[in-house]
């Protein structure tokens, strides 16, 4: 299980935004979240991708007042880590 890190989700936000968008442009950690224009799918996307990254399974309830995509480390985890996929 990695830890949830700023790097790890800029480079998760990275890696979806990126291959769904061909004007994308990397993001940082202090890039805004509504300046990225998420929609419902982009944020499923994303949690399914850090959750991946980081080998674990995300809290939605602890998304309500993140503002940046730095934030996004910040995120609880739920109690139980996702299961291997050896």
């Amino acid at each position: 299980m990695a830890d949830l890190t700023e790097a790890l989700v800029v480079d998760a936000v990275n890696e979806v935004l990126g291959a769904k968008r061909r004007d994308f442009e990397p993001v940082e950690a202090d890039t805004s979240l509504a300046e990225l224009c998420l929609d419902s799918l982009d944020v499923a996307e994303l949690f399914m991708a850090i959750e991946d990254h980081a080998e674990l399974e995300l809290d939605p309830d602890s998304a309500s007042s993140l503002e940046t995509v730095g934030d996004l480390a910040r995120l609880r985890a739920a109690l139980n880590p996702l299961p291997s996929h050896d």
